[in-house]
């Protein structure tokens, strides 16, 4: 039975176009972005709850499509498998017509395009403009407990922060922590000092979410950081670094 490709939301910063002389002409550029194996694409579907199949039995069966599907483009076919469409081309220069095909000089190129529920869900996803690119964003988070992106936050779990300039370093006069604020008030509800973080890198910081928080409210993060992000001096005082992502508690 066919599901419906969910639609998503993007987020970009603004850079001018180098390309042309328009002093008002910009790109954008997304920002965030994890790296998916199979192996995690398989388990954010057993989380959805869709299948009671293994995730032995996804991966078999993904492999076993797929590679049927990569043997009959290479035999000359197009295949369309929906979500998308592969074929073989082949490249290089043949000096005559009866030139037999050797490598290097001619090769086997795969073309691989979005098929149509892609591009349906393309067509419908929401596109954020951030505006110019800062020194310091959290620009996506992921909570490891429910696998999921900018949409929650689990109490015990491990939140991990992408962005750019998010190193947490203080100094005996302005402790550096990460807050876990209540949203609509930005009030403090948690903090987690540096040395009890799990990674603390400009653009990774990941730590595990204290227990208390409460059920179906909502939070956002905030971290408080002396870090230049350009060299080993610190800022004479904390820059205060506010995510826009609201989380609920899960």
């Amino acid at each position: 039975m066919r599901r419906k490709v969910k639609p998503g939301k993007l987020r970009g910063n603004t850079m001018p176009n180098e390309l042309t002389l328009n002093p008002n002409d910009f790109t954008l550029q997304l920002i965030g972005g994890m790296k998916y194996s199979l192996a995690d694409i398989i388990q954010l579907v057993l989380l959805d709850g869709a299948t009671v199949k293994t995730a032995q039995d996804l991966e078999e069966s993904f492999r076993m499509v797929m590679e049927k599907g990569i043997e009959m483009s290479l035999m000359g076919n197009n295949v369309s498998l929906e979500y998308i469409q592969m074929r073989a081309s082949v490249s290089g220069v043949f000096d005559s017509s009866t030139e037999s095909f050797s490598r290097p000089k001619h090769e086997v190129n795969p073309v691989i395009v979005a098929g149509e529920s892609y591009l349906e869900a393309a067509h419908q996803t929401l596109v954020e403009n951030m505006g110019p690119a800062q020194n310091n964003i959290i620009a996506e988070v992921v909570n490891r407990s429910t696998k999921q992106v900018n949409t929650d936050i689990t109490a015990g779990g491990v939140l991990e922060l992408h962005g750019k300039g998010l190193k947490v370093v203080g100094s005996e006069e302005y402790p550096a922590h990460v807050y876990i604020c209540d949203a609509a008030t930005g009030n403090i509800a948690k903090n987690i000092a540096v040395e009890d973080l799990l990674t603390n890198l400009p653009t990774q910081v990941m730590f595990q979410v204290p227990a208390g928080l409460e059920a179906g409210k909502k939070y956002i993060v905030k971290i408080s950081t002396q870090a230049t992000g350009t060299s080993t001096k610190l800022l004479k005082m904390p820059r205060l670094i506010i995510s826009d992502i609201v989380l609920t508690c899960v």
